[in-house]
């Protein structure tokens, strides 16, 4: 009996990005396209409006996060959660 292997090139492995995961990559594309408008000289104007979407995009990834551990978060807990939440928007 003959035995063969086949070698294994690569493996492609499909995971489906939860929203978090899709609004930090929104975010991160956001910043590289700041990065490459700097680089290339464009105006301040629409760096700033860049750099306020930018912002605005990671202020909705925060409040996601913390409304998923506000759910998940048990009872005694949320106490640290708040000051934490006080903390990070200067409430």
């Amino acid at each position: 009996m003959l035995i063969t292997t086949v070698p294994i090139l690569f493996m492609v492995v499909i995971t489906k990005q939860t929203p978090v995961e899709s609004r930090i990559n929104r975010v991160a594309g956001q910043v590289e396209g700041i990065r490459r408008m700097v680089h290339a000289g464009r105006s301040p104007e629409d760096i700033a409006q860049q750099i306020l979407a930018a912002r605005e995009a990671l202020t909705k990834v925060g409040l996601h996060v913390i409304k998923e551990g506000m759910i998940k978060t048990p009872e005694f807990k949320k106490k640290s959660l708040i000051i934490l939440l006080e903390k990070l928007f200067k409430l």
